[in-house]
């Protein structure tokens, strides 16, 4: 601005200098003082305007912060855990690589930072969240659920001799038992803050079990069969899951739980096994249980990460059974028998992964293995290790979840057994319905 003056300056003095002579001295003084007078004026309102300028630029940020601060308040969140939402820079939905976060952390009531997201806009994750118990909303969430389990064993067995190293004396039995079972359920979960909730498990138990022997008629030939089957209300369980507060963002989120289950079914303990008439091969159980006749206590962790678009998870959980005393625990018909049974505490992992399809459709893998221990009896003396009792059960689970709209999805389970133990296969359907 000091050069445009200096310009103006110089033009008047051309101006004012012709052939005709030179202008007045006081004349040209008077307008050189003129310009230099606007000219700190002019100085004078830029300097002015900086200093607002530079208010202005301080004041911005704070007003910015305000304002998301505000905006993260208001937003109402239904979840502490929840996948990150990205946008592009043309404003569209983009991915992860080369995407800006939209969704700043929230802060908690005391003013800290917390680094949970609000609920997930896509309802497929949301369901799969829900699937392992690491969506935490507030209200009821009513689940009834429908597992249908089928096993298949069979047996042989050698009872006799080798007669010169090559020749067997003695009875060959080949036995199979086919077990199916039923199990309608309605599982009850209020969630109480956004980091606990509450549940109830009420199942019900339709069960058939069909054993099969060759030797009907004492012939090697022929085979029987005896199916028997019963129903009833089985354990009910409660319990609560919690879940632990992020340290940073890229931590993991972490939900501890605690149950308890209580024996309300029929007990296994004290069931008779009787022999066929007409083959003395097949032995049978002459009712079947619906629970496990004891207390239990378990206690366990989950662990969920995010990485879109899968999420991995794994959890482990220990289950301590709490010994029992009971009138009969015989299985010979026509004994009574009292006694105390400690059933085989368990231990359980597994691990997997899911993946959101679309906003509606995830699927999810994933492997556990379940461990118990021997079952201990004791009548009079000291305790004694029921043989063949403990048990190693492998299920390798595929799921599909299909999120109707924000309350309500299906979620459908696969599981396949790999070890002796475990069930041929099972297959479970459940369709939760939440009420915030």
């Amino acid at each position: 601005m000091k050069c445009l003056a200096w310009i103006l300056v110089l033009s008047i003095l051309s101006l004012g200098a012709g052939p005709a002579g030179a202008a007045p001295k006081s004349t040209v003084a008077q307008q050189l003082q003129a310009m230099q007078r606007e000219l700190q004026q002019l100085e004078k309102r830029n300097a002015e305007q900086q200093v607002k300028i530079d208010r202005l630029e301080h004041r911005l940020p704070a007003l910015a912060a305000a304002n998301r601060k505000k905006h993260s308040q208001l937003q109402p969140k239904t979840l502490v855990m929840g996948p990150m939402r990205f946008a592009s820079s043309d404003g569209g939905a983009g991915s992860p690589t080369g995407a800006r976060l939209v969704t700043p952390p929230a802060g908690d009531s005391n003013g800290k930072p917390t680094f949970g997201a609000p609920a997930p806009e896509q309802n497929s994750v949301k369901a799969t969240l829900q699937e392992q118990n690491a969506l935490f909303q507030k209200g009821f969430t009513i689940t009834p659920q429908l597992t249908y389990t089928y096993a298949d064993n069979r047996f042989f067995t050698l009872n006799g001799f080798l007669a010169l190293g090559a020749i067997f004396l003695g009875n060959i039995n080949v036995s199979r038992q086919q077990n199916n079972v039923f199990s309608p359920s309605l599982n009850v979960t209020y969630g109480a803050t956004k980091r606990l909730q509450y549940d109830v498990t009420i199942p019900y138990l339709a069960r058939s079990s069909t054993y099969t022997s060759a030797g009907a008629d004492s012939s090697s030939s022929q085979a029987s069969e005896k199916t028997i089957a019963n129903s009833g209300l089985g354990d009910i369980t409660v319990g609560a899951y919690y879940q632990l507060r992020q340290r940073s963002l890229s931590a993991p989120n972490v939900i501890v739980n605690a149950h308890l289950t209580i024996p309300t079914g029929q007990n296994p303990y004290g069931i008779k096994i009787a022999q066929d008439r007409a083959n003395n091969n097949l032995s049978y159980a002459r009712n079947l249980p619906t629970g496990s006749g004891v207390y239990s206590v378990s206690a366990g962790a989950t662990i969920i990460k995010q990485l879109d678009p899968a999420i991995v998870f794994g959890s482990v959980g220990y289950y301590y059974n709490i010994p029992g005393h009971f009138t009969d625990i015989s299985p010979t018909d026509g004994t009574l028998q009292p006694g105390f049974v400690a059933p085989g505490n368990a231990i359980s992992v597994s691990i997997g992964t899911a993946f959101a399809l679309n906003d509606r459709i995830s699927t999810s893998f994933s492997f556990q293995d379940t461990l118990v221990a021997s079952t201990r009896e004791r009548v009079k003396g000291p305790w004694i290790g029921v043989p063949g009792s403990s048990v190693n059960a492998g299920m390798l689970n595929i799921g599909a979840t299909y999120a109707v709209n924000k309350k309500v999805s299906v979620q459908t389970m696969l599981g396949i057994g790999v070890t002796h133990d475990a069930p041929s296969f099972q297959f479970s359907l459940r369709l939760p319905h939440s009420f915030p």
